[in-house]
């Protein structure tokens, strides 16, 4: 039923292929938000999973294999299913262009690796909101 999907966390997809850094932001969405996540090591699996399950909020690393976050978020905001779902495009590039291309293409935000994990947080609040009781936790970091 509807109203027992609305109780459940809310569901992030986290698309990066460095596991360290996967499992930092898995860390931030589930331990401290309380958020549900999925993962893709590719960005032809990050597409595939944003069409199954629908996120909230998907973290899209620009630089992954076989397709890249920059093409990924092209096809999310093309198809009509997918294109309502903010993309926050993530890079350890941290250039200027590649900041403006993504959000040229429709990501909804920008993160630089390395993040601040306060700042993960911010970011994941805003476009996903959080589950549980976190005033505790959002000192960690």
């Amino acid at each position: 039923m509807r109203a027992e999907a609305s109780n459940r966390p809310k569901l992030v997809l986290i698309a990066e292929d460095e596991p360290d850094n996967r499992e930092i932001m898995r860390t931030v969405a589930e331990d401290i938000l309380g958020l549900h996540v999925l993962a893709a090591s590719d960005g032809e699996m990050a597409l595939k999973l944003a069409r199954e399950h629908l996120p909230a909020v998907i973290l899209m690393d620009l630089m992954m294999p076989v397709v890249d976050g920059f093409e990924a978020i092209k096809r999310l905001k093309a198809d009509p299913s997918t294109a309502h779902i903010p993309v926050i495009a993530i890079t350890a590039l941290g250039r200027t262009t590649d900041r403006q291309r993504a959000l040229d293409i429709g990501a909804a935000g920008y993160l630089s690796k390395p993040f601040d994990v306060d700042v993960l947080a911010a970011t994941l609040v805003r476009f996903a909101g959080e589950s549980g009781s976190t005033s505790e936790t959002h000192e960690r970091g």
